[in-house]
C-alpha cells in the first residue's frame, strides 16, 4: 500500500485553483498526511527594472511575496476547519528551483501540481516549471488535468526494458497505479506499447519474408503478454478485473493514443533517467507522452534518483 506523510502543492502566483486544491486536501486526509501550500514569487528580471516608476524591484518584490504570503495564510486556515494538517510557505526566487528545494527541505514524498489549461487549444502541461520539475524532482510529482474522480486508471510499462532498475520502476509504476485505483474505486489499465519490426530493419537484418515479419512481431506480442501478466500477477497479486493490454505501435503515438480512446483519466508512468548519479534526462519518448495526453499524471522516478538541485 502506497502512504504519503508530506505532500507539498505548488500553488502558482496569480491564482489558485480551488478544484485543485479541494483535490489535494482529498488525498492529504485519504493518507492523513501532512499538506503545505507552497508559493513561489519570481525574482524581477533586470531588463524591466527601467520600466518601475514607482516601486524599487525589491520593494514590489517584497511585496508581491507578503501578498502571496497572506492569501496562502488564509485559504490554509480556511482549510483547517476540515482538515487541520495544512500550512503554507512562500519562497522568491526561480519557481521549478525553489519548488524542489522545498521538496528536499520539507522531506515531502508528494509534489501536486495543477495541469489544467485554461485556455482553449492551448497545452499548458508541459510548460516551463513543469517541465522542469518532472525533470529534477525527486518524489512522486501528480499533474492534476482533470479534478474529478478517475475511474479509469493506467499503468504505462516497458516489459523488455532492459536497464538498470528498469524492472524496479515497472513494479514502482504498477504498484501506485494499483494503489490509485483500488482507494478511487477505478478500473486499471496496465498497457505495454510494442514499437512494430518494419521491413527496413528486415533488409538491414538481410530478412525479406514477410511471413517472417509477421511471425516475429507475434511471437514478440505473445512474449510481452506473458510478461505483462506476471507483472501483474507479482505486484497486484492477481490480474483478476485488471485489463492487460499489448499495443502494437511507437509507444510515443501508441500510448497517447489508447488514453483517448479508452477514456483513461490518470496515467502513472515512469521517466527515464540514470539511477544512482547526479543528473536526469527525460527521456524523449515519455516527454513527447506527456505533451500528448490531455489526462492527469502521476510521473515517478526510479529509486535512488538525486536531484540536480541542491
Amino acid at each position: 500500500m502506497v502512504a504519503y506523510n508530506r505532500i507539498l502543492m505548488a500553488v502558482p502566483y496569480r491564482y489558485a485553483d480551488e478544484d485543485t486544491i479541494a483535490h489535494a486536501v482529498t488525498v492529504a486526509k485519504e493518507h492523513g498526511a501532512q499538506l503545505t501550500l507552497f508559493g513561489v514569487v519570481e525574482e524581477i528580471e533586470k531588463e524591466y527594472e527601467n520600466w518601475l516608476t514607482t516601486k524599487l524591484p525589491q520593494d514590489l518584490e517584497h511585496e508581491m511575496y507578503e501578498t502571496q504570503l497572506a492569501a496562502l495564510q488564509q485559504r490554509a486556515a480556511d482549510l483547517k476547519a476540515s482538515y487541520d494538517k495544512v500550512d503554507c510557505a512562500v519562497a522568491k526566487g526561480i519557481p521549478f528551483v525553489e519548488i524542489i528545494k522545498q521538496v528536499k527541505a520539507g522531506g515531502h514524498d508528494l509534489l501536486i501540481m495543477d495541469a489544467a489549461t485554461r485556455h482553449p487549444g492551448r497545452k499548458r502541461f508541459m510548460g516551463s516549471t513543469t517541465k522542469h520539475v518532472l525533470r529534477k524532482c525527486p518524489c512522486p510529482v501528480l499533474c492534476i488535468r482533470e479534478q474529478t474522480k478517475p475511474g479509469k486508471v493506467a499503468a504505462a510499462v516497458d516489459v523488455f526494458a532492459d536497464k538498470p532498475g528498469a524492472a524496479e520502476l515497472n513494479q514502482k509504476v504498477l504498484t501506485y497505479a494499483h494503489d490509485l485505483a483500488q482507494r478511487e474505486g477505478a478500473q486499471l489499465h496496465v498497457v505495454y506499447a510494442q514499437q512494430p519490426i518494419g521491413e527496413p530493419m528486415l533488409s538491414a537484418w538481410g530478412i525479406g519474408s514477410a511471413d517472417m515479419l509477421d511471425g516475429m512481431e507475434a511471437d514478440l506480442i505473445a512474449s510481452a503478454e506473458t510478461k505483462l501478466l506476471k507483472l501483474t500477477e507479482d505486484v497486484c497479486g492477481s490480474a483478476d478485473g485488471i485489463v492487460l493490454q499489448t499495443v502494437l505501435g511507437n509507444p510515443r503515438d501508441a500510448l497517447p493514443q489508447y488514453v483517448r480512446d479508452n477514456q483513461i483519466e490518470l496515467l502513472t508512468m515512469g521517466t527515464v533517467c540514470r539511477t544512482g548519479i547526479k543528473g536526469f534526462l527525460i527521456g524523449n519518448t515519455a516527454e513527447s507522452i506527456l505533451n500528448e495526453v490531455t489526462c492527469s499524471v502521476l510521473a515517478l522516478k526510479p529509486d535512488g534518483f538525486v536531484s540536480t538541485v541542491e
